[in-house]
């Protein structure tokens, strides 16, 4: 059985295709650089002796990165399970964004993973497979800055809900993870208000809870208690917090 891994050259997306690779899966990693997922590729093989093969896609111009994935995927066994780590955000990411780098975010967070979850859905089901969404802390609730980001990550939330609701349990495994503060390269030098999380122990994580149902939840899991505050925050109050 196949694990899709898009976004896989690095952070949290590298982590997973480790793991997956560490435990004997057959994987398509999915990135933007051929030359980076080539190299992880090898390394994965060298390691743990694991099939890999990749794809080179920019979602941030691809208009239809499902039907590549399609594609990419013909040869391969059954397909088991999607991972969607992706994401892209910008420092300048406010209410002053010009409209293309608006278009780009929106393309990376949320028209990519809902065009490649609707175009491999058929062969999800039919292995009774995962789909493995990620959101972000960021999502909870509007803010001043991340703004695009954001709104991008609540809309992966409605997806994964949508799925939810349109598909049996027995039919599609929908997991959604609402991030917190990971050490990649989005939040390197960045003064956290608490200490970032290991991709690899969040990868761990993701892999051992693939075979469960659908589910939500919070990674690291200290972060559903600072969504709870954040979310029962009086309006007044809220609005004067600017990060």
């Amino acid at each position: 059985m196949t694990a899709v891994v898009v976004g896989a050259s690095s952070g949290l997306g590298r982590a997973i295709a480790t793991e997956l690779a560490r435990r004997g899966q057959p994987l398509l990693l999915v990135a933007s650089d051929a030359r980076d997922l080539d190299a992880i590729a090898a390394d994965l093989r060298i390691r743990h002796g694991a099939s890999v093969r990749t794809l080179a896609l920019d979602l941030a111009s691809e208009p239809d990165p499902g039907a590549r994935l399609v594609a990419a995927l013909d040869g391969f066994p059954p397909l088991a399970s999607l991972l969607l780590p992706v994401g892209m955000s910008r420092s300048d990411d406010d209410l002053g964004l010009e409209p293309r780098r608006i278009g780009e975010l929106l393309a990376i967070n949320l028209h990519a993973p809902l065009a490649i979850v609707h175009a491999l859905l058929p062969r999800l089901r039919e292995a009774r497979g995962a789909v493995v969404l990620f959101s972000s802390i960021a999502a909870v609730r509007g803010r001043g800055r991340n703004v695009v980001y954001a709104a991008a990550k609540r809309g992966i939330e409605s997806l994964a809900e949508s799925l939810r609701q349109r598909h049996a349990p027995d039919e599609l495994r929908v997991h959604l993870y609402r991030l917190g503060f990971l050490a990649t390269n989005l939040t390197h030098g960045l003064a956290l208000p608490t200490p970032a999380a290991s991709p690899s122990d969040v990868a761990h994580a993701v892999v051992d809870r693939l075979p469960r149902g659908s589910g939500r939840w919070y990674l690291p899991r200290r972060f559903a208690l600072v969504a709870a505050v954040v979310r029962v925050l009086p309006w007044p109050l809220f609005r004067t917090m600017r990060s």
